[in-house]
């Protein structure tokens, strides 16, 4: 079976996604214990709403939605997650842009790195508010993972500011190649308060996870073992439909000669970073930038 398009993410490093101080602090802020009905769109394998539920007033309802087909489908394991935590579960095969779900029909709807991968941001969030009950929450979390490029670590500490720029600039090709493919905005969660303000929601509160990924010899954490595993199995740039080349394609034809050279001249570096790691002589303190973005639609 072809691989879903999410699936190179849904490895053992997401149970580390999150701190659950972070959590217990931000339900708390939320008043998560007020609703009862939470749609997760978006959901992949609920890894978001899992981490969810346990906050939700009892008995719980949990509603997943996904276009993937493949993912789409219920999970026993799954189910019996939620029936642990006393939620009913349904899984439903949707696009977020066109929720099939009628008005005010849910406590909370939620995503984890959804509108990074939509078409059309502002038309999911305004699908998501119109689903939502009036005095519910909507809560986002998503990313600027262009700042990834300029996160240090031991072997690029020294690098010369063309090389930071080169990387820099590489990414930044990328993603709005990216977006003009209509496959989303890698850091999109910059804008996301903006486009929920747009859409009319009130008490727009803005939030930054805790979460970083240290990495240090002798990397034998349960949280570092994942993370390398994870960094081994694929780019955060490319899908199972596209590849950087066709980013750089989308953006502008003149760029790809600058795709060629960075390929020639940096190729090689993920076998640098390889060296490092069995060497123990790799390290970052490995910053992130997740928000956590949340909206209430206003009463009627």
């Amino acid at each position: 079976m072809a691989q879903g398009h999410s699936e190179n993410y849904f490895g053992e490093y997401r149970n580390f996604w999150w701190n659950k101080g972070f959590l217990n602090l931000m339900a708390k802020r939320l008043n998560l214990a007020q609703h009862h009905s939470l749609l997760d769109v978006g959901c992949g394998q609920c890894h978001w709403s899992k981490l969810l539920v346990p906050y939700l007033a009892k008995p719980a309802y949990v509603t997943g939605i996904d276009n993937d087909t493949k993912w789409a489908a219920e999970d026993p394991e799954i189910r019996a997650y939620f029936h642990y935590h006393q939620a009913a579960f349904e899984a439903v095969e949707g696009n977020a842009q066109a929720l099939p779900f009628a008005d005010n029909s849910f406590d909370m709807v939620t995503c984890q790195t959804l509108l990074i991968h939509v078409p059309n941001p502002k038309r999911a969030i305004a699908e998501m508010k119109r689903v939502l009950k009036p005095g519910g929450t909507l809560l986002c979390a998503e990313p600027n993972n262009l700042v990834q490029t300029l996160i240090k670590n031991s072997l690029s500490a020294t690098d010369d500011i063309e090389e930071v720029l080169d990387h820099v600039k590489y990414a930044l090709i990328c993603e709005r190649g990216k977006k003009r493919l209509g496959q989303g905005d890698n850091s999109v969660g910059d804008l996301v308060p903006g486009m929920m303000a747009e859409a009319g929601l009130q008490d727009i509160e803005v939030r930054l996870s805790d979460k970083a990924i240290p990495m240090y010899p002798p990397y034998n954490t349960q949280e570092q073992q994942a993370a390398l595993k994870q960094w081994s199995s694929g780019s955060a740039w490319q899908g199972t439909q596209y590849s950087d080349y066709d980013f750089f394609r989308a953006f502008g034809e003149e760029y790809l000669q600058f795709y060629e050279d960075y390929r020639a001249h940096y190729g090689s570096s993920g076998n640098r970073m390889q060296e490092a790691i069995e060497d123990k002589e790799y390290h970052s303190a490995g910053g992130a930038i997740m928000y956590l973005i949340s909206g209430v639609k206003q009463s009627e």
